[in-house]
C-alpha cells in the first residue's frame, strides 16, 4: 500500500478524532503542519491561477492578433492579483509567505504549474491552448477545494486551542 499523502492524512475525519484528549503541544503541532499545507496549497492555487490568466492573455492576443512582446510586455498586469481580498477575520494569514522547497503536489498534474507549458506557450495549437487551460482549471478547482477542506480543519483547531486558554487547562 502506498503511503498516504499529508495531505490527505490531514483531511481525513480520523485526523481531529480525540481532539480533547490531545495535549496542547500536540493540537499546536497539528496546527502548524496544517498551517505548513495550506501555504503550500495556497501557492500551487496562485501558479495555477497566474498560469490559467497567462493562458487567457495568449488566447486573446492571438484573436486580436497581438505580438508576443505584447504579451511579454504585458505579463506583469496579468499576474497582479487585484482580485478580492478576505476580511482580516476570515484570512489564514500563512506564518511562511512561501512553502517549503520540499512541495510536493504529486496528482500527475505538475507539468501544468511548471514552465514548460509557458515555454512552448507559441507554439501550442489553440486546442492545445484549450486543453491546458481547462487541465489548469480543473486542478485550480481540486486545490481550491482541499484548501477549504483544510480553512475547516484550521479552524477547528484554532478552536480547541482557544477554548483550552480560556478555560485555563493544558
Amino acid at each position: 500500500m502506498p503511503e498516504q499523502r499529508r495531505l490527505d492524512r490531514v483531511l481525513e475525519p480520523e485526523y481531529l478524532a480525540g481532539l480533547a484528549d490531545r495535549s496542547v503541544d500536540e493540537v499546536s503541532a497539528m496546527k502548524a503542519e496544517c498551517t505548513e499545507l495550506e501555504t503550500e496549497v495556497s501557492f500551487v492555487r496562485r501558479l495555477a491561477q497566474g498560469r490559467i490568466d497567462i493562458l487567457d492573455a495568449e488566447r486573446d492576443r492571438r484573436a486580436s492578433g497581438g505580438s508576443l512582446e505584447d504579451l511579454i510586455s504585458s505579463l506583469s498586469k496579468i499576474l497582479a492579483d487585484d482580485g478580492p481580498r478576505p476580511s482580516p477575520s476570515q484570512a489564514h494569514l500563512p506564518q511562511r509567505m512561501a512553502p517549503s522547497p520540499d512541495i510536493e503536489w504529486t496528482r500527475g498534474l505538475e507539468p501544468l504549474v511548471g514552465d514548460s507549458t509557458l515555454v512552448r506557450l507559441p507554439d501550442l495549437s489553440d486546442a492545445e491552448l484549450a486543453d491546458s487551460r481547462e487541465q489548469l482549471a480543473a486542478l485550480e478547482r481540486e486545490v481550491s477545494g482541499k484548501r477549504r477542506a483544510l480553512h475547516d480543519v484550521l479552524h477547528t483547531l484554532e478552536m480547541e486551542l482557544a477554548e483550552r486558554i480560556q478555560a485555563g487547562r493544558p
